[in-house]
Parts: C-alpha cells; structure tokens; sequence
C-alpha cells in the first residue's frame, strides 16, 4: 500500500511539474491577451478594444514624445468595454507613482453599448465574468491564474506558440501573417454582416458612457487624456453609426464637459488599410500612431 501511494503521488508531481513546465512556456505569442497581464505595472495607457489594441503602437507613441513611456493595455470589445470592470482593471496596472502621463483611449459605439434588452443594467454586463473580470493579478509573470483559469485551448497548444497575433513588449498587438488581398476582402464581408447582425442585440449604454467619464476623470490625477476614434472602412461606419447616430455629438459633449481633445478619424477610412474592414494592418497602425503624436505634440505647444 505505501509503495502504491508513493508511485501515486511520484506520477503526481511528475504531471503538476509537467503542466508548470509548459507554463513556463507561455510567451507573446500564446494568445493575444496573456503578455499584458505578466507585465509590471506600466504608465500612459493606451486603453479600448482591438481596434486600439492593433491600432495604436506604443513604440511610435514613444518615440515622437520624448519623455513618454506608453503601453497598450486595449483588449477587444466584449472583453474591455467602459464599464466597472474594465476600470477595475486599469486601476490595477496603472503605475500611479508616475506623474504628468498621457493615456489614449479609444471610442466607438461598440465600446460603449450592450447586448441586452436593459443596456444600462450592470448586472448584464457581461465582461465582468471574463478574465478582466476574475484575475486576481494583471502583473505576474508568469501568470498562472490566467493561464489556468483563462487560457481557452488545450494546454498543449502553448508548446507551439503559434498565434498570428504577437502581443510586443510594449503591450501592441501586430499581426505577423501577410495576407492576400482576396483573403482581406472575404474577412471584410464577414466582418459587415457579423455587425450586420450585432445591431440586433446591441443598444447604446448611458451608463457605460457614466463609466468612460469615470475612467477619464480617475486618469486625469495622473496626467492628460485624449479620447480618438480610429478610422474603419466606410461601409462598416454606416452600420456602426445606426448604432449610434450621433456617437459624435455625444462625445464632443463629454470631451468639451470634462476637457478633453478629441481625435476623430472615422472620416479618413479610405486612407488606412485594414486585416477586414475595422483592424488596421501594422503599417496603418504605424501611420495612425504618428498623426495621434503629432496632434497631441501641438496641444502641448
């Protein structure tokens, strides 16, 4: 009986040891969320949804603002929308030691509404029982709360390291897959008709726009806010502003109520390229993240 119980508990560690082993293993290319979560605490967040997250590339941020240190902490819509959890969260990668910061933070209709009949109850809010919602810690490396309580494929995959998305140093998001014009245009079609079908379920939020303006005014104590917009193809901007009609308006509002800029770029789609109508492609990112420097450099003189 002992020596059962010992061979038991030998094959016991030998798998726990196993699994730590291949966590250890987990990297920038795991998923495209893990990496920013094993960082530490980082400053000038650029904060939104995937459009943010491939849109804006710290690197080019840092380098036009001398004396910046910025870092893509953007997730994807449904995972990072304004709202209580989404700001829990920046609380807790935000370097508050750090002073006179920028933090960019992306807007869209999507961002700021729900799918739910009542879209200003909070108890619909789905990304609370996400990994924005349940991790315990956003700045351990490795993170094994995540990884066992977030990773969505088999463990195995992690040995293979082999997603298209690489999640930088600086917490961007660059596709590293080069993609055929024909496999562009069909993710666009897929990407029109998914929205299509998202207008059906989703509602605009006051109450998620109470909790941008929250998360602006708690950023504000640490430095100067700049709200954008990044540009989408056309066609996917006509059915995101059924959504929202005047989302415009509605944010010139709140910038112009807590002094805020307001970077619209939703009317220059035609001048960026994208992975399927909405995702900018690593150069357009680039470019992007140039003009949001250069705009934010002749605020400051």
């Amino acid at each position: 009986m002992k020596k059962f119980i010992i061979t038991i508990l030998f094959f016991g560690i030998a798998i726990l040891a196993s699994i730590v082993g291949v966590f250890l293993m987990a990297d920038a290319t795991t998923d495209p969320f893990y990496k920013k979560f094993t960082s530490s605490k980082q400053s000038s967040l650029i904060l939104g949804s995937s459009r943010i997250a491939e849109g804006v590339n710290p690197s080019i941020i840092n380098k036009e603002l001398k004396g910046i240190n910025s870092y893509n902490y953007a997730f994807t819509y449904n995972t990072s929308p304004y709202g209580p959890t989404y700001l829990n969260s920046i609380k807790r990668k935000l370097d508050t030691t750090i002073k006179n910061q920028i933090f960019i933070l992306g807007v869209d209709p999507w961002v700021l509404s729900n799918d739910s009949h009542n879209p200003n109850d909070l108890k619909t809010f789905e990304e609370q029982d996400g990994f924005l919602g349940t991790l315990k810690t956003v700045n351990s490396n490795p993170n094994f709360d995540y990884l066992v309580h977030n990773y969505s494929e088999p463990y195995i995959k992690i040995l293979y390291n082999n997603s298209p998305l690489v999640v930088q140093d600086d917490g961007f998001t660059k596709l590293t897959l080069t993609l055929t014009d024909d496999y562009i245009e069909n993710k666009k079609k897929e990407t029109l008709v998914n929205y299509i079908d998202k207008l059906k379920e989703y509602k605009f939020s006051t109450l998620r726009l109470d909790y941008l303006k929250e998360t602006i005014t708690y950023l504000q104590a640490f430095g100067e806010v700049y709200l954008i917009r990044v540009p989408i193809d056309f066609q996917l901007l006509e059915i995101e502003n059924t959504l929202k009609s005047n989302f415009d308006e509605v944010i010139n509002d709140l910038t112009t109520e807590l002094k805020v800029p307001y970077f619209n770029f939703s009317n220059r789609g035609d001048e960026f390229n994208y992975s399927d109508a909405h995702h900018l492609l690593p150069e357009s990112a680039d470019k992007l993240s140039i003009e949001i420097a250069t705009r934010i450099k002749q605020l400051k003189h």
